[in-house]
């Protein structure tokens, strides 16, 4: 993100923080929850919904631009599945809104040419081969290495996301040296002990005190490195998984969560539905600003933490978020 962008973001959050001047700064946009694996955490790839057609997602684009929207990260089931992701990718950037998207990285050698106006590519990557099949099938982890690798040929920014699981606990120093190999940044997100998407319990749930150690070596490490993602004001927070501590969480003042079918929530561990962006009588303004303050006891969600690490003026959260943003 350019110079003059950094520094409006800043100053959005200064706005937020300051004078609770809201404005969907960042939105996270679940663009579908279709999905070319069936990861064992996850379930959202089974969860049945209607999807918003180009057509429809456009207006919607057009009002985030006017309420000043800087970052739209698409995430799902697996975004390049949608055969209309490189136009929707353009729209933003002829808006001049900065896009993410969260990818298992096995469409990303057939779509990277509608790629090349991504400001960040997401790719997720749970550790060495026989951890990283297991977890999301067999041949993906070398498909994910070759994502990487034809991204930053392209000079597309990469971040990995790790998802802490009992199976990967103990190869957090393979992850910080693949970031280094590649130069990408890793964020760490602990599993939840739901699959997502569903209500069976997750069968790869780390065990708490693996957990909590694994998160002293990060913060140790965060010293060291600049490829840990999370801030360590982040890291100490997702130390206390399972039982977060209970915050008011201010990451309504600067973002949301929009589905696939257009519905707004707060976010999406904690999904307070607000009304349809497509209903006629309701602006996403409208929608947005029926969002209030609430005190949350379930966040685990390495994103949103960071969110209200920021909004929390943790200094060192600050100065993370310049680099990363």
């Amino acid at each position: 993100m350019k110079l003059l962008k950094k520094l409006l973001f800043i100053n959005t959050i200064l706005m937020a923080k300051i004078f609770r001047k809201r404005t969907p700064l960042l939105v996270s946009w679940a663009i579908t929850h279709r999905c070319n694996n069936k990861c064992i955490y996850c379930n959202i790839w089974n969860v049945n919904s209607k999807e918003l057609n180009t057509k429809q997602i456009f207006p919607i684009i057009d009002e985030l631009s006017q309420l000043g929207t800087q970052i739209i990260h698409f995430t799902g089931g697996e975004p390049l599945i949608r055969e209309d992701i490189g136009i929707i990718l353009d729209y933003c950037h002829k808006k001049d809104i900065s896009t993410s998207i969260a990818s298992n990285g096995l469409l990303v050698p057939q779509r990277i040419g509608e790629l090349m106006k991504l400001n960040l590519l997401g790719l997720s990557l749970d550790g060495p081969e026989e951890i990283h099949d297991y977890i999301r099938g067999a041949g993906t982890y070398r498909r994910v290495i070759e994502a990487i690798n034809i991204a930053k040929d392209k000079g597309i920014r990469v971040r990995i996301l790790a998802v802490l699981s009992q199976l990967n606990l103990n190869v957090i120093d393979f992850l910080l040296e693949k970031g280094r190999e590649f130069d990408a940044p890793i964020i760490f997100q602990p599993a939840t002990h739901l699959l997502l998407g569903g209500e069976k319990e997750n069968p790869i749930a780390p065990n708490e005190k693996e957990y909590k150690r694994a998160i002293d070596r990060l913060i140790a490490n965060k010293r060291k490195t600049k490829y840990i993602a999370n801030s360590i004001s982040g890291l100490k927070f997702l130390y206390h998984w399972p039982y977060p501590q209970k915050i008011r969480c201010l990451s309504n003042l600067i973002s949301c969560r929009i589905e696939g079918d257009g519905r707004i929530y707060i976010c999406f561990r904690n999904q307070y539905q607000g009304n349809q962006v497509e209903n006629k009588n309701l602006s996403v303004r409208a929608a947005f600003s029926r969002f209030s303050s609430l005190y949350c006891d379930r966040c685990c969600c390495a994103s949103s933490v960071e969110l209200n690490s920021l909004l929390a003026f943790k200094m060192d959260t600050i100065f993370n978020s310049w680099n990363f943003i």
